[in-house]
């Protein structure tokens, strides 16, 4: 038979449980949680990524969900942590720890359970270099039902589960995040459910090096040759040489007698060193 939901006082060994209320309290605490973490979400701005070689922290509570008539167990929070390692920005790996406190009701009362459960998690992030990462999840591990003292309730079972979430960054290595869980317990036919919010803290692996800023080169000099001599204007010390003059390193035309008269005047070229000469170059050779 399904369990009762109205409210109800049930004793149990000196302590008086209200089931229902329990419930509601506990419902309304990860509803007001999650309220806030989408505040912080919107709130914030950052850019962050995953990193490949680093690791993680996150504790997280959320609520865990029985099918239909399990053991005729309450619905009821989940608390735990998980730890993991990101072999790239995509893959990563995750162990995992959760507490399910609940009750059972048996034909002696009503008995006090505690679940524990430890497992392994392979993740997949989709996006991993933007601010809001989503990601698929996989894994294996074993729930330890822990039962009242002399009850022979006491049972270990192995489950696989899969599921998804999404973690949203607010500073470079915290992000707030968000799980669902479909829970298979081998050996039943039943399918639980568990949704969970937390933080995580990330540190270590690769640090985003900064792209070097590529500065323009600087515009082209233009040397200028006004006179077409071969020598730059800013060394030529005899500018304006007229067309076709040979001119040496200094943009000057070549006089080759050392007469004082360049080449292209000397109308006597060959002058002997000392003879004075005229403009022309003249010196008593016409």
């Amino acid at each position: 038979m399904g369990r009762k939901r109205y409210l109800v006082i049930i004793k149990y060994p000196e302590k008086i449980y209200y089931v229902k209320r329990q419930e509601q309290r506990m419902m309304k605490k990860i509803g007001m949680l999650v309220v806030f973490v989408l505040l912080l979400a919107v709130a914030t701005t950052v850019q962050a990524e995953i990193k490949a070689g680093s690791f993680s922290v996150t504790p997280f509570i959320g609520t865990y969900i029985f099918e239909g008539n399990e053991y005729d167990f309450r619905n009821t929070y989940a608390a735990g942590l998980r730890a993991g390692y990101n072999f790239t920005k995509n893959i990563g790996v995750e162990g995992v720890l959760s507490y399910v406190p609940t009750e059972i009701k048996n034909m002696t009362g009503n008995d006090e359970v505690e679940l524990f459960g430890y497992g392994i998690e392979g993740l997949y992030h989709f996006m991993p270099e933007s601010r809001f990462v989503p990601f698929l999840a996989v894994g294996i591990g074993e729930i330890h039902y822990n039962a009242p003292a002399g009850d022979s309730g006491n049972m270990n079972k192995f489950y696989i589960d899969y599921g998804a979430g999404l973690k949203i960054f607010v500073t470079d290595s915290i992000a707030l995040r968000a799980d669902v869980r479909h829970v298979l317990p081998t050996n039943d036919n039943y399918n639980d459910f568990l949704g969970t919010v937390g933080i995580t803290f990330a540190f270590g692996g690769e640090k985003k090096v900064a792209e070097p800023k590529l500065e323009e080169p600087p515009p082209p000099v233009v040397i200028l040759d006004s006179d077409k001599d071969g020598v730059p204007d800013n060394l030529d010390k005899c500018p304006g040489t007229p067309a076709g003059v040979v001119v040496d390193k200094d943009g000057c035309p070549v006089d080759s007698d050392k007469d004082g008269v360049a080449d292209y005047l000397d109308k006597c070229p060959g002058t002997p060193a000392g003879v004075v000469v005229d403009k022309d170059g003249w010196c008593g050779c016409r």
